[in-house]
């Protein structure tokens, strides 16, 4: 239970921070395609006995570039290709899997990941990814910021801004692969999307809404792993719906609140 609270809190700020960006900047369907797309580096580590956590970083990482690098001259719609990827990925997680009928690694478990079963060893490199994370957003948080929400004009200022891009997806295609067993495919996804729209019906800045998605997505990990634990039911699903109760919640009190002022 403590290394579950520990790699969740530490995946909720991080998740909160890259979340933010996407949604901002309407890229959202990107961490589905990536968590989808990394299944098929999973599959491939069953299916050739080495670390799934390896192949499954590899190919998120081929994919994020390859997102970013068709979708840069605006030729190919980023939506499209992220679809493509996603699916691809998925076909090769399958082909894999079923070529590796015997090997004891279950594809399941990547899928929808198996919070309580963290180790000391994957907190140890996790914690590594969300110091680098974490640092890399804050100390080029202006240009970040830039890119995000006036792309045009911060690649006009900054010839190699571009840079700073590619490295924010990739990442965020290292954050997502190595959640694939910890966190799980489907809800490493809701930890970068809900508690942004939750935060986003009260903040009414960039900054707030960060700060508010992180405080929902740690309420949202540790009552989810609080309600797993004792009412013995999969921790992925009651994360996700945990955080779903919230944005519901958070909504039903925004519906309250303008109601009594049209009464005022």
């Amino acid at each position: 239970m403590l290394r579950a609270f520990i790699i969740g809190g530490l995946s909720a700020i991080l998740t909160s921070f890259l979340g933010n960006f996407l949604v901002a900047s309407r890229q959202s369907m990107i961490s589905d395609m990536l968590a989808h797309s990394s299944l098929a580096g999973v599959g491939m580590g069953i299916f050739f006995h080495i670390s799934p956590y390896f192949t499954a970083m590899v190919i998120s990482i081929i994919a994020s570039s390859l997102l970013f690098f068709l979708t840069r001259g605006k030729k190919n719609p980023p939506e499209a290709i992220s679809m493509m990827l996603l699916t691809g990925g998925v076909a090769l997680a399958l082909l894999f899997s079923h070529l590796a009928k015997d090997n004891p690694v279950s594809l399941e478990t990547f899928l929808f990941g198996s919070i309580l079963t963290t180790t000391t060893q994957e907190i140890y490199i996790f914690s590594g990814i969300f110091a680098g994370g974490i640092l890399f957003i804050l100390f080029f948080w202006k240009r970040l910021i830039g890119i995000f929400f006036n792309k045009d004009f911060t690649h006009s200022q900054y010839k190699n801004s571009w840079i700073l891009e590619w490295i924010f997806f990739v990442l965020l295609g290292v954050v997502v692969a190595f959640s694939l067993k910890t966190i799980g495919a489907l809800l490493i996804g809701a930890l970068l999307v809900i508690p942004v729209l939750t935060a986003q019906i009260f903040a009414k800045r960039f900054m707030s809404s960060i700060l508010l998605s992180m405080i929902i997505n740690l309420l949202g990990v540790c009552g989810g792993i609080m309600i797993s634990f004792y009412a013995d039911i999969p921790s992925s699903s009651s994360v996700v719906l945990t955080l779903i109760v919230l944005f519901l919640v958070g909504n039903g009190i925004r519906f309250i609140f303008q109601k009594y002022q049209k009464i005022d």
